[in-house]
């Protein structure tokens, strides 16, 4: 058997204690495979492994030429986020409910593993942001995200105002719980659920979806993925907003920041078995082309 990737570094949902058999099952396929295993630390509380081959999730990619999420859509996420400076491919087995990104069940581990170790498989790459903080022209802090930017009120019933750009021109203000900023990946997820288009992930592009806008004609718009979205709080909204990246939290805003998000200069690589198929997906995941129950 012709082994393509020779160290595979493995990534499991946190504090998950019923995904201990995958990841077992998932080792010894490897190892009987030849395969050289590195594991997170997270990763290490459900098997026994030589310490050598544990290391934290933002080295892993240091020792691997591809990594494995074990968990659902927010495992592979974070695996994403800290894969994105390097060029190591990521694939995804399913244990969560979902699923639009991890598209390996644990019962076909043996076979489609063994086939994307072997070279068949689909790959693509997928657009990631860069989330920027600034404050008095300098950059205060920056997150990446691979579905989504999302701003949102914090701890207040009232909406908050918002101006937003585009490559520097004035795209227009709104009150809002917030404002959707995703990437073809995050198309089906948050800004799903807010009214956004679902977009095929191949594109070069990035939607902004506004969360319940105080006007009707406020509707979701698709920009070129190059480019460059500002975003100023009004200075009569004395209202704080909270910015995340994914699911991770953002230090506070303050009165006169610039937000400014970007397509990252690299991109994700995800592996899929071959007979991965994006329309597929969207009919199971949202139930298209199904009959009604009783």
């Amino acid at each position: 058997m012709n082994i393509q990737f020779k160290r595979i570094g493995l990534i499991s949902k946190p504090n998950a204690p019923d995904i201990s058999p995958t990841i077992h099952a998932l080792c010894s396929l490897l190892i009987e495979l030849g395969v050289t295993v590195y594991i997170d630390p997270e990763t290490a509380c459900h098997i026994d492994i030589a310490c050598e081959n544990i290391a934290d999730i933002d080295n892993l990619a240091k020792h691997c030429d591809l990594v494995i999420s074990i968990g659902g859509d927010g495992t592979l996420l974070s695996a994403a986020r800290a894969l994105v400076n390097s060029d190591v491919p990521l694939i995804g087995i399913n244990l969560g409910r979902l699923g639009f990104l991890v598209d390996i069940s644990p019962k076909e581990i043996s076979e489609k593993i063994q086939q994307v170790l072997c070279g068949a498989f689909h790959a693509e790459e997928r657009i990631i942001l860069n989330t920027q903080i600034i404050r008095d022209d300098r950059v205060v802090h920056q997150q990446s995200a691979f579905n989504e930017v999302t701003l949102h009120r914090l701890k207040s019933p009232g909406l908050i105002d918002i101006e937003t750009y585009v490559d520097d021109n004035f795209v227009n203000s709104q009150r809002s719980d917030g404002l959707i900023i995703a990437t073809p990946t995050g198309s089906t997820a948050y800004a799903l659920s807010g009214g956004g288009p679902l977009m095929h992930p191949s594109l070069d592009a990035i939607v902004m979806v506004p969360i319940n806008p105080h006007t009707l004609s406020n509707r979701p718009i698709v920009v070129d993925g190059k480019s460059n979205i500002g975003i100023k709080f009004s200075q009569r909204d004395k209202h704080k907003a909270q910015i995340t990246c994914d699911n991770v939290i953002l230090p506070d805003t303050l009165e006169g920041d610039f937000i400014n998000i970007k397509r990252y200069s690299n991109k994700i690589r995800l592996l899929h078995p071959t007979d991965h198929d994006f329309f597929n997906t969207l009919r199971v995941k949202l139930g298209w082309s199904t009959a009604p129950q009783p």
